[in-house]
């Protein structure tokens, strides 16, 4: 199972892939477009600082601020946000991330069970 620390170490890969495939899959028709959306896919460049917006580079901006905050169901809330072919491209890391929380939610009922609660 992964840790919390592994889906932290492993994020910026993984919103690299999404944000390149998002960008590709958002493109408009534009000579001007598409030279600008390779460049922003070749360089990897993305918001580190979480950023209000639907746009996918701010979609993932604010799920790598929920994910140093622990929420992983938030990550994947996000996640599921960016265009298809974004999530296809972070499909993997989601499964992780979706492993661990489930881990979690088991661990947590195995302990209220045990508590009597």
């Amino acid at each position: 199972m992964p840790t919390l620390l592994d889906l932290q170490e492993s994020y910026p890969d993984a919103a690299r892939a999404g944000l390149a495939a998002s960008i590709k899959a958002t493109t408009g028709d534009g000579v001007g477009d598409k030279i600008g959306a390779f460049f922003r896919s070749q360089v990897g460049a993305r918001s580190l600082e979480p950023r209000e917006g639907d746009d996918p580079d701010a979609v993932l901006s604010r799920a790598e601020a929920a994910l140093g905050k622990g929420d992983i169901a938030g990550v994947i809330t996000l996640v599921g946000a960016l265009p298809d072919e974004g999530q296809a491209a972070m499909a993997g890391w989601v499964k992780q991330a979706e492993t661990r929380l489930q881990a979690v939610k088991a661990v947590r009922a195995l302990a209220d069970s045990l508590n009597g609660n």
